[in-house]
């Protein structure tokens, strides 16, 4: 029988997955790693154990298949978007900066007067966690590694040129780059010249779902998959799981609550004027862009609040979510704003810090839980009622592991006043990966259909509840008027400096240093 092997590399674990053409998961292989975080904002990792942790996975599934009549025909690969790894000849020539590297901010604000220019040529201003930012910041604090270094590589492209012997990436993961022009798909001469890049240390620019090499004999001899096995770039982990989930065409939109919250909707062209407020990338469903805002912190709110108000999130989970029902459909005078780690949605606002307001001798921790949970639901709207400006939005598909929580479906449904489906699919990384190869392969002729053929079972489905989606309008506007009131003040900053004079952005003040920022 035919079998499709996906690598799925994630931030804390790498997983080999194989398929039938049905969806059937036949094998599963898993292996975690953990990065090292550094007090100065540097987050490292061997990169030698992404390569290694991969052909253990490649040699693992290989062997299942033999002994099992298995026959692997084509493998796809989906990973994180946006860690750097320099090499040479395929050799790490120092360890991968992660994508969750903060050295890289204060490059960042050097070059903030172009951010209208980025954001007009790669689709978002410059970013510090997109792969151009590090890349630049490395040549500058480490110009030895960057000229010893004859290909700068994210993870899989490390991993598809040690598999292949090709030094490719695709479109995806470019338009996590700020180097990549949005509307052409090429790199770009003029953000190469400002972040000082030469492109031939750069990979070979493909689209997703297209094959981006094939198994070399010397990799086959080392791992047992078949020499000339076609491996397929799927692209990156948000937009395969996007697909996964059933975000295939472009009147839905996808919201993935995980530690950082996501907010997806495809469009088949790019709009004429790109605007500060969203992020442009290109979408593992062929021919499609989309539209992403991101969401600094998500789950890790709640994850937060149990961990100092109930303990062990694990034994608790049960006791929080009857304590958001005890709320549910009242009116909670708790207004809250969901901002440990700044404000993402609209405004890029990582000053500002979290607060709560209208706390009185009555007010409980449930009131507060739920008022919690409220304001970060309506402000996930509040980048829905964005992406509304790119055409209709008829549902909602939710994943991630907020949504492990029917309360909290429901009170998304509310808060969007939208119908949301939950999909039935566990691995939506992995079957976006899987879709991908097999519409390359010819096994199904879309997208569409592959999706309908290997995802299986109902999804859960949640209608808005007429009454709550007041409520939660009329808390909206009261945490919209509370962000209002502290931005710009020292009440709404973290660790102010009280010997300096805050810093106010309707006057036109530079950033002060004396504001300690965590991203």
């Amino acid at each position: 029988m035919n079998t499709f092997l996906i690598i799925d590399i994630g931030t804390s674990s790498m997983r080999g997955i194989l398929f039938d053409k049905k969806g059937k998961r036949l094998f599963k292989d898993q292996l975690s790693y953990q990065p090292e975080y550094h007090k100065d904002g540097g987050v490292l990792q061997d990169a030698h154990v992404f390569y290694n942790h991969c052909l253990n996975i490649n040699k693992k599934c290989a062997d299942f298949a033999n002994k099992n009549g298995y026959k692997i025909i084509a493998i796809s690969m989906t990973a994180q978007r946006s860690s750097l790894i320099p090499t040479k000849s395929g050799e790490p020539t120092d360890k991968a900066i992660m994508w969750q590297d903060t050295r890289v901010n204060k490059l960042v604000k050097v070059y903030s007067a172009y951010n209208d220019f980025f954001i007009k040529k790669s689709g978002s201003r410059l970013n510090a966690v997109y792969l151009g930012a590090k890349i630049s910041w490395l040549k500058h604090n480490k110009p030895d590694i960057y000229n010893k270094s004859d290909k700068m590589f994210n993870i899989p492209s490390y991993l598809i040129y040690h598999m292949t012997g090709r030094a490719s990436t695709d479109t995806t993961y470019g338009s996590r780059t700020n180097i990549m022009n949005i509307k052409t798909l090429e790199w770009d001469d003029d953000l190469l010249k400002i972040l000082d890049i030469s492109r031939d240390k750069l990979p070979s620019i493909i689209k997703p779902g297209e094959v981006c090499g094939k198994i070399t004999k010397e990799y086959a001899n080392l791992s047992g998959l078949p020499e000339g096995t076609p491996l397929i770039s799927a692209g990156g982990d948000q937009q395969c799981a996007a697909m996964g989930e059933g975000l295939l065409n472009n009147d839905s939109v996808s919201i993935n609550t995980g530690t950082g919250g996501y907010i997806i909707k495809n469009i088949d062209k790019l709009p004429e004027v790109l605007t500060n407020n969203l992020i442009y990338n290109c979408s593992s469903v062929p021919n499609k862009y989309i539209l992403e805002i991101d969401l600094l912190a998500c789950s890790s709110i709640l994850n937060w609040f149990i961990e100092n108000f109930y303990g062990d999130l694990n034994s608790n989970f049960d006791k929080v979510n009857n304590d958001l029902k005890s709320c549910y459909d009242q009116n909670i005078n708790v207004t809250s704003l969901p901002y440990p780690k700044g404000k993402s949605v609209n405004i890029n606002d990582t000053r500002i810090r979290g607060a709560f307001t209208n706390i009185g001798l009555s007010t409980t921790k449930q009131d507060m839980l739920y008022g919690l949970m409220t304001s970060l639901f309506v402000e996930i709207n509040d980048g829905i009622d964005i992406l509304r400006a790119y055409g209709p939005i008829s549902s909602v598909v939710i994943g991630g592991g907020l949504t492990n929580s029917k309360i909290m479906d429901q009170m998304q449904a509310d808060a969007y006043n939208l119908k949301i489906h939950k999909s039935p699919v566990t691995e939506s990384t992995a079957i976006g990966a899987l879709i991908s190869v097999l519409v390359n392969q010819g096994v199904y002729s879309s997208c569409e259909e592959a999706y309908s053929q290997v995802v299986h079972g109902k999804s859960d489905c949640y209608v808005p509840n007429i009454h709550n989606v007041e409520l939660f309008k009329e808390l909206n506007s009261r945490k919209q008027e509370l962000y209002y009131v502290l931005k710009d003040t020292q009440a709404g900053y973290y660790k102010v400096d009280n010997k300096q004079n805050y810093y106010n952005s309707e006057k036109g003040d530079g950033v002060k240093d004396y504001h300690k920022i965590t991203v």
